[in-house]
């Protein structure tokens, strides 16, 4: 028996998906969830969107699964969460430095290693922590919980300016932090 998160293995229970083989799909649902959970959090620091949007791949795979190439089925899934990840980014309130941050990121996802993806995950939380105190808190309140800056300059009572000043701070400090992780990867 081959070890389940070998490609080959993977490989194989991606053409019985194709087949409608319903227990080949939970088999790979659950070696690579986690894997694509953790990515897609790390891309868009929103934990619920992230289930959402990695249930969402997922639905449509099996919906798709007669017509979906199986040459690389992890390399497509990781491919179909980047594109979704980033499309929820376009479509939200985020500004262009934010998407340009995401963007930055996505390099490293074309390691679709499961190590390289925590790996990267634990990166960006470290850079995190570096960030002063009420820059993190700020960048939290706007990217992880979805609170406007007006709400989050009236929440920790600073000026709509400052919010936006920490937020830009945090991006630059996370965006000069990732790009040491995307020279590694390249």
């Amino acid at each position: 028996m081959k070890h389940p998160h070998t490609n080959e293995a993977q490989q194989e229970l991606a053409l019985r998906v194709q087949d409608s083989d319903r227990e080949a799909f939970n088999s790979l649902f659950s070696i690579l969830w986690e894997p694509m959970y953790t990515y897609a959090a790390s891309l868009i620091m929103n934990n619920s969107l992230a289930k959402d949007l990695v249930q969402d791949i997922w639905i449509d795979y099996w919906q798709r699964r007669e017509h979906v190439e199986v040459e690389n089925i992890k390399s497509y899934l990781f491919k179909a969460i980047r594109y979704k990840c980033y499309n929820s980014l376009r479509d939200t309130k985020f500004n262009k430095t934010q998407i340009d941050v995401a963007e930055s990121i996505y390099v490293a996802s074309e390691i679709e290693q499961e190590e390289d993806v925590l790996e990267l995950s634990k990166r960006i939380d470290r850079s995190m922590a570096n960030l002063p105190q009420r820059c993190q808190e700020v960048f939290r309140l706007s990217r992880i919980h979805n609170i406007s800056n007006k709400e989050i300059a009236n929440q920790l009572n600073i000026s709509h300016r400052s919010v936006e000043n920490q937020i830009s701070f945090a991006l630059r400090r996370l965006r000069k932090d990732l790009s040491i992780v995307k020279s590694m990867f390249l």
